[in-house]
């Protein structure tokens, strides 16, 4: 099941890769974020009634504005504009991204200072391309250690009954189905007769099975890092690669290449960390129950061979 789900979520990258398709950057700012600039600025509007500022409320044909303030005996208007509205008023304008500002005076430096310094939220669409692998790392990543902590618990490994027949030295019971590692390696022994070299190698494949998906964590938490700090190469290229000698710089590319290069390596460490911690913890599972197992085939092959008849009465 494993290597089905990991061969469908490679083609389904692969075919995100080969139609370009790529999460759009955000470009929205939330209304919130400037009143909040605007306080850390010591700036206090105070909300006017609409109604007494109709140029002001309708600076921006078909859509209504967000509030009408005043600073500094300067009215203006807050809208929250699509991308594509074409400014076309005589009024006084100022923007950033979505967020735009309108008054029939000049507007004041430290308003639009404020507005134009705000950037839209961090999020997973600024990973770019390398949100599809890091995507893959962190559900593979859930998905096997929620799997394996199913897997390994002790009522399919060890339960408990067997643990207790082994330790009051009672072989045990033919009545005992094939729910767990224990219980299949006791029919074995108990009902198919194998010899101990073959009781050996069949305890052997049941610990190769809760060992199953266990080499996919150990990738993520050396792939994962690696696919971060490739983004943040890419960033850092994208970044200078944008800088003409002498000339002006987008800072709309300047502020993606940045946010690529931080947040790859950021998104790729944040996932192999708690991979780490529950591949260690996951791994001392393992080997407690792999120990169990052990001394489960060591007391069968005892309990085995002293039924054995001596080899005087045989002959």
């Amino acid at each position: 099941m494993i290597h089905r789900l990991f061969s469908i979520f490679f083609k389904i990258f692969f075919i995100f890769l080969l139609s370009a398709c790529l999460p759009k950057q955000p470009d929205h700012i939330e209304p919130s974020a400037f009143f909040a600039k605007l306080a850390e600025a010591g700036i206090s509007p105070k909300p006017l009634n609409p109604e007494n500022f109709p140029l002001l409320g309708n600076a921006a044909s078909g859509y209504p504005a967000l509030g009408i303030y005043t600073h500094e005996n300067v009215e203006w208007a807050l809208f929250d504009l699509p991308d594509d509205y074409l400014v076309n008023t005589s009024l006084k304008h100022s923007n950033n991204q979505n967020l735009h500002i309108f008054s029939e005076t000049e507007i004041s430096d430290a308003l639009s200072n404020s507005l134009k310094s705000l950037s839209p939220k961090l999020g997973y669409e600024q990973l770019g391309i390398f949100v599809y692998p890091l995507g893959i790392c962190l559900v593979f990543s859930i998905f096997i250690t929620l799997e394996r902590l199913l897997s390994l618990r002790r009522g399919v490994t060890f339960p408990r009954k067997v643990e207790r027949a082994l330790l009051k030295g009672e072989f045990p019971s033919k009545k005992w189905k094939r729910g767990s590692a224990a219980e299949r390696i006791v029919h074995v022994a108990v009902k198919e007769g194998a010899s101990d070299e073959t009781l050996h190698a069949y305890a052997r494949l049941e610990i190769a099975a809760m060992e199953r998906g266990m080499f996919l964590l150990n990738v993520i938490i050396a792939g994962a890092p690696l696919i971060g700090l490739l983004g943040t190469v890419t960033g850092l290229v994208q970044v200078f690669s944008q800088m003409p000698a002498g000339g002006n710089v987008d800072q709309s590319l300047f502020s993606q290449g940045i946010s690529l290069a931080l947040l790859t390596t950021m998104a790729g460490l944040a996932i192999a960390l708690p991979t780490i911690l529950f591949n260690s913890y996951l791994q001392r599972l393992l080997d407690k129950r792999a120990a169990s197992l052990d001394w489960l085939t060591a007391r069968l092959i005892d309990a085995t061979e002293r039924k054995k008849p001596p080899a005087d009465i045989i002959r």
